[in-house]
């Protein structure tokens, strides 16, 4: 797996675990739907700064998103 796919993967888990919509995440990070979509699904490299920003919407550290790669 990418490291693209397991930070995705990170992403939408810490998601439904607090109960977000991929709308109301991007709401939160400041971000468009689609950009969280294609984080979550893997199919984008992102900077530091766009996991920054998501791990900002979820209230976690952005280490917790990066874990396993």
């Amino acid at each position: 797996m990418q490291p693209k796919e397991i930070v995705g993967r990170n992403i939408k888990k810490h998601r439904n675990q607090v109960g977000l919509t991929q709308e109301e995440l991007a709401h939160r990070a400041g971000m468009h739907l689609v950009e969280i979509g294609r984080a979550e699904r893997g199919v984008r490299d992102m900077r530091v700064s766009t996991v920054a920003k998501i791990a900002g919407g979820l209230n976690v550290a952005a280490a917790e998103l990066m874990r396993g790669v």
